[in-house]
């Protein structure tokens, strides 16, 4: 009896599916993706039949990767050359200007003007300098935001070609699929499509689809009619009515997730909505305070810390960088609960939408309802975090960027004699004299007695002073910093030669590196760290370069941000700055020039060992003749290179060589002498020719750009180095003031501003600790990095937490 009602309800069901026409199924819109597993036949408990669905796979194109070799190639800084070969398999969704326009909010031309520049080897530096027009005027930070955008959609692209590769070996590929995630245009919506695929095991849609239910799900998304009782089977899986409708609200939800045209809603959606981000103490973090407060000792991380994040929630358009990445902190450490809160609102949107898309409003309802609660609502707060992450870290590493292009381009005191001194407590006082070239002249230790009113030290420094005839101190900021400054005034030594205060983080960590055992051999590593002291003041950016960027203590939350992210920057900001400087051709260090636009290391030792061999350069053109040095890559560092007392005067200026036509032709219509431009005449000389110049009508007359023009005035107009003297010297501490122990609430207090970050600055008073000046505590003021302030203590001290308000910014 049994084996009838089964023969019987099988034929039904082949009724039923052979009655499933070809219109209907094509109902379903091409955008939606269909079987994951269109090739596998169904279980073989499962007693319905199912047509065999094939599909041809799309043949993709092997990617093509062109090893650059970085010494010997004029091929090198091309980060487009790697991803050419993939242009036609994404013609008809997106190409890389299109996406760099989209997230940049810039026009496509421009887009496409800035990859080309990048395709033919142009630095940012160059480009900043050089191609003002081919970008619009856009600025070297805005030109980084863009080469770092463009980066991320290369790998973008990589990413989207290994899944593709991925589904095809593992069979699971269709047009469908394909179309779907090449529409994605962020790893987070390619995680949505992707996501469910990743596993090896099948996910609930794909078990439903292996039990043959796919066409019948189409139809009920379609709006036929579908009696579920037919559909029940012996199957364990297939028992009930109430089984069978949960396999085909996955289908369903699968359906409607995956439809591009869904997808696109949610991402308009999304950018509408008012999400809100909330944390709270973790019950875990209250336990194990309870348990070390009984033992009396510390956690690891004091849950403390994040007191202000206990019971906090913001909405996510207003939360701050600094918040994000605390937050994040704290989660990491167990100490903090995260979530997104998603309004009601961005869930009825979408109903209404998909509501349009298919006729059946039961089974859109139903499908979504799963669909949203198992798959977007959590992937819209990954999606909703990432991006939280992803601002907070650039605002971090543009923070950290910009005070470390304040620091490098600290102004430099020239042709001194001067002497670093390196303080201390039980190692003494490390001495280290340089000439005015920087070169060492003498290095030593001394022991000063803080307390002695006849210390031998005193006379030992005296000594070495005069014998070298020093013209200014410079005095580490560091251990021992402020007795060492008074013991300098007690013995009268700083009354005749100036003291000033030196940031020496990352001296010590230089001073046993190999460069410097290679520049200093045979050295104790702690005389090294005074010469370096010296030659931050004679030569700042020459010697702040041989120092890891990380190192010099100007950022905020490196730690929390990856290091290849922290790298790149760091290594960007300090090739503009070296780039934006120049540096003499003749007498730039290895450090100095492996950092200039166009130039690597291998190419910096190459032009070393050239000017070793042949006794320095005549002119730019002359480098040409270094080994590995290609016509690209003499455009790219040619104008940073400065040639000083050579026969062509256009050498030693920002003037790039593929301009100095153009600069002879202008100096000839103004009439000025070229001959003449290293003379201290000619800068006020061009001033006057040129104060009633139309620089179109000029620029159109010589054939050449507006920005050109504008830099050849600029070239012509340079004076020579002015001192800055006065300005280095002038006292930066409180003489009364030693310690924080010493700090009360009101007092005044005087400090040079050491750090720059979103919510205030650090200064530093020379009392052990940096004291912060809030941002509420700053009024209108925009300090940056090297300011002179004076500032009031307004709160009592603690270790590490010194409040600060801003009174004045000292001239």
């Amino acid at each position: 009896m049994e084996g009838k009602e089964t023969r019987s309800r099988k034929r039904k069901l082949k009724d039923v599916d052979n009655n499933i026409e070809e219109p209907i199924a094509k109902k379903v819109s091409l955008k939606v993706v269909k079987s994951l597993n269109s090739k596998s036949v169904p279980s073989k408990k499962a007693t319905v039949k199912v047509n065999k669905e094939t599909n041809k796979n799309k043949k993709i194109k092997p990617e093509i990767f062109e090893k650059v070799d970085e010494t010997d190639s004029d091929n090198f800084n091309n980060p487009n050359a790697e991803c050419n070969s993939q242009n036609d398999l994404y013609s008809n969704n997106w190409n890389e200007a299109e996406m760099l326009a989209y997230f940049e909010k810039v026009t496509p031309s421009l887009a496409q003007k800035f990859i080309s520049l990048l395709s033919d080897g142009c630095t940012l530096p160059f480009i900043a300098r050089y191609r003002k027009e081919a970008v619009e005027h856009l600025m070297p930070d805005r030109l980084q935001e863009l080469y770092e955008s463009y980066q991320n959609v290369i790998q973008f692209k990589k990413k989207v070609k290994s899944v593709l590769d991925t589904l095809k070996k593992s069979n699971k590929l269709t047009a469908d699929i394909e179309q779907s995630i090449l529409k994605t245009k962020t790893l987070s919506e390619l995680d949505l499509v992707y996501g469910p695929l990743k596993s090896h095991s099948l996910s609930l849609a794909e078990r439903a689809r292996k039990l043959g239910l796919e066409s019948h799900a189409i139809r009920c998304l379609n709006g036929d009619y579908v009696d579920l009782r037919l559909l029940c089977d012996d199957n364990e899986e297939l028992v009930t009515v109430d089984k069978v409708e949960a396999h085909i609200t996955h289908i369903v939800a699968d359906i409607i997730y995956k439809d591009a045209r869904v997808l696109q809603e949610m991402r308009t959606l999304k950018q509408e909505t008012r999400f809100t981000i909330q944390s709270s103490r973790t019950k875990s973090s209250t336990k194990e305070k309870k348990e070390n407060d009984n033992k009396k000792s510390d956690t690891k991380s004091d849950p403390e810390t994040y007191k202000l994040y206990f019971e906090w929630k913001c909405p996510v358009q207003f939360v701050k960088c600094y918040q994000t990445l605390a937050v994040n902190r704290g989660e990491d450490e167990k100490i903090l609960s995260v979530k997104v809160v998603v309004p009601d609102w961005f869930y009825n949107k979408l109903e209404r939408f998909c509501l349009t898309l298919w006729k059946s409003n039961h089974w859109v309802r139903k499908g979504l309802g799963d669909a949203y609660n198992r798959l977007i609502k959590p992937w819209l707060s990954r999606q909703i975090r990432s991006d939280l992450t992803t601002a907070a870290q650039k605002e971090a590493v543009k923070t950290f960027t910009n005070n470390l292009e304040k620091y490098l381009l600290t102004e430099p005191i020239k042709n001194r004699v001067i002497g670093g001194l390196d303080p201390g407590f039980k190692a003494g006082c490390k001495v280290g004299i340089i000439d005015n070239t920087g070169a060492k002249l003498e290095a030593c230790n001394i022991y000063p007695n803080f307390h002695s009113n006849n210390d031998p030290a005193a006379n030992q420094l005296k000594g070495l002073l005069a014998k070298h005839r020093v013209e200014l101190i410079g005095l580490g900021n560091g251990t021992a910093c402020r007795e060492t400054e008074s013991w300098l005034k007690k013995h009268h030594i700083s009354d005749d030669i100036p003291v000033i205060i030196v940031p020496e983080q990352g001296a010590s960590i230089y001073s046993i590196s190999k460069e410097a055992q290679k520049e200093h051999p045979n050295m104790d590593p702690n005389l090294i760290s005074a010469l370096s002291i010296a030659r931050r003041v004679l030569d700042p950016l020459g010697e702040l370069i041989k120092v890891d960027p990380k190192n010099l203590g100007v950022g905020l939350y490196q730690h929390d941000i990856p290091p290849k992210m922290l790298e790149t920057a760091l290594d960007a900001t300090v090739e503009k700055v070296v780039s934006l400087v120049g540096v003499d051709l003749n007498t730039a260090s290895h450090a100095m020039l492996r950092r200039i636009s166009g130039l690597n290391d291998g190419r910096a030792k190459k032009i070393m060992a050239h000017r070793q061999e042949n006794g320095g350069f005549k002119t730019r053109a002359e480098i040409l003749k270094v080994s590995g040095i290609g016509k690209i890559t003499y455009q790219q560092c040619a104008g940073f290179l400065k040639v000083l007392g050579g026969p062509e005067p256009l050498d030693s200026t920002i003037i790039h060589p593929e301009s100095y036509s153009i600069a002879k032709a202008f100096a000839k219509k103004i009439g000025v002498n070229i001959k003449e431009l290293t003379q201290a005449h000619f800068p006020q000389q061009v001033e006057r020719k040129c104060a009633n110049i139309d620089t179109i009508s000029m620029s159109k007359d010589l054939d050449t750009e507006v920005s050109t023009l504008e830099l050849i005035i600029n070239a012509f107009k340079q004076k020579a180095y002015e001192d800055n003297m006065i300005t280095f010297c002038r006292p930066v501490y409180s003489m009364t003031v030693q310690a924080t122990s010493q700090l009360e609430k009101g007092m005044s207090l005087t400090g040079v501003v050491r750090n720059v970050v979103p919510f205030g600055c650090f200064v530093d008073c020379g009392v052990g600790d940096d004291g912060l000046i809030h941002t509420s505590n700053m009024g209108n003021a925009l300090l940056k990095l090297g300011d002179r302030v004076a500032v009031t203590l307004i709160s009592t001290p603690r270790p590490k937490k010194i409040q600060l308000k801003l009174e004045k910014i000292l001239d």
